[in-house]
């Protein structure tokens, strides 16, 4: 099992809940993401503002228009788990929470750049695969001998 601590972003944009909408709006655009975490004064996580609550909902401050539904994991969550999360409740990101702050954000996007980079090779044949979590056995000669390796290991 690969864990989340291994594929997060450490540095998490976010949002205080009293951050005027046209801040929000600026700094998503800014900095090309669809979305981030609502901290309070405490830095727990309140809530997730997206660009669709930015041009959909109606209010002043990120805490009128954010989604206060917070899913989260834990750092040893595995990618792959994680991975099941956002496909299954259909959301873009999760933050990863340690003793209830928020020490990552984990993306749809990390997870492909992980998917992407990434593959589980068999130390037998050389035969390799992609995938979040390690195959049991090689599909060529069937050992259960496998390693996770970077895809693309020039670059």
């Amino acid at each position: 099992m690969i864990p989340v601590k291994e594929v997060m972003t450490r540095n998490v944009i976010t949002f205080r809940e009293d951050t005027p909408l046209d801040e929000v709006a600026a700094t998503l655009l800014s900095k090309h993401i669809t979305g981030a975490p609502v901290v309070s004064g405490g830095g727990h996580v309140v809530g997730i503002i997206s660009e669709t609550d930015v041009f959909s909902k109606k209010g002043k401050v990120a805490r009128d228009i954010m989604s206060p539904r917070v899913i989260s994991v834990t750092e040893d969550t595995g990618i792959d788990e994680a991975a099941r999360l956002l496909i299954g409740e259909r959301i873009r990101r999760v933050p990863v929470i340690r003793g209830g702050k928020m020490v990552g954000l984990l993306s749809r996007s990390d997870v492909l750049e992980f998917f992407a980079k990434t593959r589980w090779t068999c130390n037998v044949c050389g035969w390799w695969e992609r995938s979040l979590e390690k195959p049991a056995r090689c599909y060529s000669c069937s050992s259960a001998d496998l390693h996770l390796e970077r895809a693309d290991p020039g670059h």
